[in-house]
């Protein structure tokens, strides 16, 4: 188990989880799933443009998202006190999708043109993507908490 402060907790356990969900989002953009990967979102905030993007703006784009999750894991962390630690698995769950629902309900707030008319499939993986995202950020944290048991250490 790693001791460390909630925030490097909470940062490490959100980058973790972000790796895989970029992984499963480049995965599902090589199968014909999704029409935007992760990266993809993150590199419309960063360049304000819609792609075709460059090798080097797709790795800019990855970063960032990497970082983002990160930061949402410490948003996590953070909430944990205020909520009881019953039923953490769904907790995390639901912090996925209100995350999903939050991205792009502020997309479509400012309409950012490359997320606006989104194909259904688009939406499906993300929100599947999201869901990933709230499990694995509640495994990873579980996992790197010295005592599970105590709702202090997370």
């Amino acid at each position: 188990m790693i001791e460390r402060d909630r925030l490097t907790r909470g940062f490490y356990a959100g980058i973790g989880a972000g790796v895989l969900q970029n992984i499963l989002s480049f995965v599902a953009y090589a199968q014909g799933l999704t029409t935007l990967r992760m990266a993809d979102w993150s590199a419309i905030v960063i360049f304000g443009k819609s792609g075709p993007f460059s090798t080097g703006e797709i790795l800019l784009g990855l970063v960032g998202h990497i970082i983002w999750s990160g930061l949402l894991g410490i948003i996590f962390v953070y909430l944990i006190p205020y909520i009881n630690h019953q039923h953490f698995t769904l907790k995390g769950l639901l912090f996925g999708w209100v995350v999903w629902f939050f991205i792009y309900g502020v997309s479509l707030l400012y309409k950012v043109e490359p997320t606006m008319g989104l194909p259904l499939k688009t939406p499906i993986s993300d929100l599947v993507n999201a869901s990933i995202y709230g499990l694995v950020l509640v495994l990873i944290l579980t996992r790197i908490t010295e005592n599970k048991s105590s709702e202090q250490k997370l």
